[in-house]
């Protein structure tokens, strides 16, 4: 099933990274503040099941904890991070009370279910694209629910990736930027797929990206990407014709 977007969405990389620590509540809720859409988050899985809004299978990175992800309880890596990781749970309440869409990155398997489960409970379903770099994982999401939008996600566009999208039975697809060239862009654009890009930071390449069409953009500075989208709108707004 393949549905548009309401608009071309800008998309804070984890929240708004630059400002606050990814992936944190604040973070979250800075992007939105800011003027993006919503949020790309990521999810792991922790020991008991419970989906956990952080980045790498670890704590250290980003919380200056130590402990993986998959080998703690959710009670465990709530109090070695002093709360500041939160769970997906969380997440999509936020979601839920503020009107973010989200783009949630699934990193680890057999999370599917809990995911879906909680964005189905929260009337979150139109507003998320669930995403993985595992097209087995973005299979079971549909399997799970035909009414999430699911894209994979990939570093290029070849031939070994068009295999794992069809694998995957997505319907977008997330693409680094560096991949996202014109030819690409307007060869996915002519085979009806949308594409939302991923980490665009600069003022020029949200510019070019959002030209060619688009479905959303994911930056680490979501307040500028916001900006340079509104700014776009503005200058294609035809002006009112006047009469005499």
């Amino acid at each position: 099933m393949k549905r548009s977007l309401p608009r071309q969405l800008i998309l804070g990389h984890r929240g708004s990274p630059r400002e606050l620590a990814e992936n944190t509540l604040a973070s979250l809720a800075r992007a939105v503040q800011c003027g993006a859409d919503g949020v790309e988050l990521d999810v792991q899985r922790s020991r008991d099941g419970i989906p956990v809004i952080i980045h790498d299978d670890s704590l250290e990175r980003t919380m200056s904890a130590k402990g993986v992800v998959s080998a703690l309880d959710w009670p465990a890596i709530e109090r070695l991070t002093n709360a500041r990781v939160p769970s997906f749970q969380q997440a999509a309440a936020w979601a839920a009370a503020s009107g973010a869409w989200l783009n949630v990155e699934l990193k680890a398997a057999e999370v599917e279910k809990a995911v879906v489960d909680l964005l189905e409970e929260m009337n979150l379903v139109e507003r998320t694209i669930i995403s993985s770099f595992h097209p087995a994982i973005v299979r079971r999401v549909g399997n799970h629910s035909d009414d999430i939008r699911r894209f994979l996600l990939s570093e290029r566009w070849n031939a070994a990736a068009e295999e794992r999208f069809l694998e995957a039975d997505a319907e977008g697809l997330c693409l680094r930027i560096d991949a996202a060239d014109d030819l690409i862009l307007e060869e996915l654009s002519a085979r009806s797929i949308p594409v939302i890009v991923w980490t665009v930071n600069t003022p020029a390449d949200v510019r070019r990206l959002l030209q060619a069409g688009v479905a959303g953009i994911i930056s680490d500075f979501p307040e500028m990407a916001a900006q340079e989208r509104d700014r776009m709108i503005r200058s294609y707004a035809a002006p009112e014709a006047t009469t005499s």
